[in-house]
């Protein structure tokens, strides 16, 4: 009875984790068969987990188990909430920075939460110390069925989503993925999701004859694609790229009751010497972190991986790298904790000597993000220096009223999710005025290349296919041309653009196209995930 019930009580718990997929039909769950495949991984995880706490006798040690089998589930019922997966084996020491998802971690947490916590840690308490062993319908050994049948299971379904056999879907078991880790948590569970992290924790290899002539004729073209700049203009003093978190291009054009959200961005995008709000984002599963990955290194994201985490010490021709063989001091400015994302070793990654953190200036929010920022402005106002930096309000959830918002947007035309980011979008604004204005008073808008940009999409409201984000160039050092772009454009886009505006001459110009540069060339999606995955895979630029 005991176990039983045990077993009963883990499916539920993992069926809670699942909540919002299965039972709101939200995300890839919608159709029945993904929903038969995450029921088969509920059973298969909850067989498991039953038969590791009765292989234990003490009873503590049993409800030790369980309390940190709850932790973990309800760990992803949060993180789940906000980007759509399981969280990364990889990312467990990051949980201490689970606040910067919002206000604070109470923020997060829904009342159900607290509810089913309390009912599901109460049951286990009952079963494991008040419940009599007399009655035991079955033994621990009985479990293997469910955990064989619900293997299967899993398989069988996940044949019929991939249009294939099943024992061809039982490859994934030796490392043929039929989805992306993050994928894999919900299609087929808990287990398997550490198994596949495990597997795939180093995917590191030896670089191949078809890799080398890849990366060599991607070489020969770049080379015919001479830049056109002239070589007398004398270098920006300043290299200065606010990366933007979830700025949508809607949003800067967006006007509530004719109230402008982002005033001050629509003023820089009609001024800029080039605007285009029609960049299409091209991050993977790793979101923001991807999108730090493609400006600076000028490569997508790995297909199957989430970047930061399996490849976070490999070597890039980052910008940071490019400006300081240039003269340039470098530096990064973030909202959040050093470790976060790894943000550390990706600045080290990227040539990025100088990080100030949240250790450094307090607060996550983007008043205190300013504030820091002009001091590090003014840290190197003598002297040549890239400094990036990225804002945090606008980062999901924006399912409720932000505490520190300067507007309440009202307008039918809009949804109520829109207009709660809107208010996010217009407290940043605010204080990217803010920093605007800092820039003049200093004198280092003068003369220096200034690069808005943002990471990604905004979830919730918008979907990535269909989802403009903007690039905006400015600042008081002359461009080629003035142009205010309306043909589509790419992330990728912007590492050659900023290396054609440096006069770099250099052999790697990453997977995009040089907007500036008439004679560039575009690589399809497919030529550009495949040398990304060279680059990353071989550490192609280890020791260069």
């Amino acid at each position: 009875m005991k176990l039983l019930l045990s077993l009963v009580l883990n499916c539920l718990l993992l069926l809670y984790v699942h909540y919002d997929y299965i039972l709101l039909g939200d995300g890839q769950l919608k159709e029945r068969i993904y929903i038969l495949s995450s029921l088969f991984g509920i059973v298969f995880d909850a067989s498991i987990m039953t038969l590791i706490v009765y292989t234990i006798r003490h009873k503590h040690a049993q409800m030790a188990v369980e309390g940190a089998f709850w932790l973990w589930c309800m760990v992803n019922v949060v993180y789940l909430r906000h980007f759509n997966t399981y969280v990364d084996i990889t990312l467990i020491g990051e949980l201490r920075n689970f606040d910067i998802l919002g206000e604070s971690i109470l923020a997060l947490v829904h009342w159900r939460d607290i509810v089913v916590s309390v009912l599901v840690l109460g049951a286990f308490y009952w079963v494991i110390y008040r419940l009599s062993n007399d009655k035991e319908w079955i033994k621990w050994y009985y479990l293997f069925i469910p955990i064989v049948l619900s293997f299967f299971g899993i398989y069988y379904a996940n044949s019929r989503i991939q249009h294939t056999t099943v024992g061809k879907s039982l490859g994934w078991w030796t490392g043929n993925f039929g989805s992306n880790p993050y994928v894999t948590g919900y299609r087929y569970g808990f287990f398997h999701l550490f198994y596949s992290s495990l597997y795939t924790l180093d995917m590191h290899r030896s670089a191949t004859e078809a890799d080398a002539k890849a990366m060599q004729a991607l070489e020969k073209q770049r080379k015919n694609e001479t830049p056109h700049y002239g070589s007398g203009t004398a270098l920006p003093d300043n290299v200065i790229f606010i990366l933007m978190e979830s700025i949508m291009s809607e949003a800067i054009t967006a006007v509530c009751n004719t109230d402008s959200v982002m005033p001050n961005l629509a003023r820089l995008a009609n001024e800029a010497q080039y605007c285009n709000l029609n960049m299409a984002s091209e991050t993977g599963i790793g979101w923001s972190s991807d999108g730090q990955l493609i400006y600076m290194s000028g490569i997508l994201q790995h297909s199957t991986k989430n970047t930061v985490n399996a490849f976070t010490h490999n070597a890039h021709r980052g910008l940071g790298s490019v400006c300081k063989e240039l003269g340039y001091a470098t530096a990064m400015v973030i909202p959040t904790g050093k470790h976060v994302w790894h943000q550390q070793e990706m600045c080290h990654a990227y040539g990025i000597d100088s990080l100030y953190s949240t250790i450094k200036h307090g607060e996550d929010y983007d008043e205190s993000l300013v504030d820091s920022t002009i001091q590090v402005l003014n840290t190197y106002k003598n002297q040549r220096a890239f400094i990036t930096v990225l804002n945090i309000s606008t980062h999901t959830p924006c399912g409720t009223h932000f505490s520190k918002r300067l507007h309440d947007f009202q307008d039918k035309k809009y949804g109520e999710e829109q207009l709660l980011f809107f208010e996010r979008a217009n407290y940043f604004d605010f204080h990217l005025g803010r920093l605007i204005a800092a820039l003049r008073k200093n004198g280092q808008w003068n003369n220096s290349l200034i690069i808005l940009a943002s990471d990604h999409h905004a979830d919730g409201w918008t979907d990535q296919a269909h989802a403009r984000i903007p690039l905006i160039i400015t600042g008081g050092y002359p461009l080629p041309h003035r142009s205010h772009d309306t043909t589509k454009i790419f992330q990728t886009d912007v590492y050659p653009t900023l290396l054609g505006l440096l006069r770099v001459n250099q052999s790697w110009r990453g997977v995009g196209k040089d907007l500036f540069n008439p004679h560039s060339q575009r690589l399809s999606p497919a030529q550009k995930q495949q040398i990304s995955n060279i680059v990353l895979e071989t550490d192609w630029f280890k020791g260069n």
